[in-house]
């Protein structure tokens, strides 16, 4: 069980974007999780790659995608499924706060 007193802040304490991982400090796990808090017009770093892949839903707002030089909007209730060994950075383009799930291998961030 993790509650939301449990979850690990991934984000940097003075970004606008809050990461937030779902972790019970298992050491098989092979999953990792993810709980993602846009402020309006807040983005992650720009160009983010790392191994891996990322799949996830817009379960409140709306985000864009941008994958090396091709970007995507998404709405709510859009998922994404993405190599994120390609350069990434999600950005939230409105005066509306979106959130995010997401589930990404392998378990490291």
């Amino acid at each position: 069980m993790v509650t939301p007193k449990d979850l690990i802040e991934i984000s940097e304490p003075s970004n606008r974007v809050s990461i937030k991982q779902v972790y019970n400090h298992s050491p098989t796990r092979n999953l990792g999780f993810l709980i993602e808090v846009y402020q309006p017009n807040s983005s992650t770093e720009d160009r983010i790659s790392h191994e891996g892949e990322e799949i996830g839903t817009v379960i409140e707002g709306k985000i864009l995608i941008r994958i090396n030089e091709v970007t995507y909007l998404l709405n709510e209730g859009d998922s994404y499924v993405i190599n994120t060994n390609n350069p990434h950075t999600f950005i939230n383009p409105s005066n509306a706060i979106t959130r995010i799930v997401s589930a990404h291998t392998p378990a490291t961030y």
